[in-house]
């Protein structure tokens, strides 16, 4: 739900107050300030994880609403239209499909990639080497081998899980090379 709009009286009031220019396409907050479309680039270039925080207040912007025309016959209204909604379908708290669920997944799996050379990312890729080895523990213990020396369970599936294991572990040494060479 769009705040009520207040009524913009004096000139400094339709200035934005991130870049300085007067807001052509004017959008206002849920916290009830105004703001051009700089502040929907702002939350593009970002992680795209979360809703934006009002440069004034601080608060979560969960609604983003339009104080311009909408039947402005230019495609830069229409452009900034659509992202104003992609915004709110995101952040209001309303419904979201599967489809749109989806169409998130490059961005994840791009924002995936480009921290795990971080060490934070290094740090999740440890675990899930650890939680490699605690699954591979856990079938050797559920299917223990027989008196013949044979495994009951498939060796198909321990050798998925040597597989994954080496993986990370290559993964993480290279990533590591990386690091040692880039601060060189």
């Amino acid at each position: 739900e769009c705040p009520p709009s207040c009524p913009l009286t004096s000139q400094r009031e339709r200035h934005c107050p991130v870049c300085l220019q007067v807001a052509s396409f004017p959008v206002q907050t849920n916290c009830g300030h105004l703001f051009c479309p700089c502040l929907i680039a702002y939350w593009r270039h970002g992680t795209w994880l979360d809703a934006v925080n009002c440069p004034l207040c601080r608060q979560k912007v969960s609604v983003m609403c339009q104080l311009f025309n909408e039947s402005r016959p230019d495609q830069q209204s229409k452009d900034v239209l659509g992202q104003i909604s992609d915004y709110n379908k995101r952040y209001s708290g309303a419904p979201r499909r599967i489809r749109d669920y989806l169409s998130d997944a490059p961005i994840l799996l791009q924002l995936a990639v480009r921290g795990s050379g971080t060490p934070g990312g290094l740090v999740w890729l440890f675990f899930l080497r650890v939680a490699l080895c605690c699954a591979g523990t856990a079938v050797s213990v559920a299917y223990p081998p027989t008196p013949s020396g044979s495994l009951k369970t498939s060796p198909t599936l321990c050798g998925l899980l040597g597989l994954l294991d080496d993986l990370v572990v290559v993964v993480l040494l290279l990533l590591c090379v990386l690091n040692v060479n880039h601060q060189m």
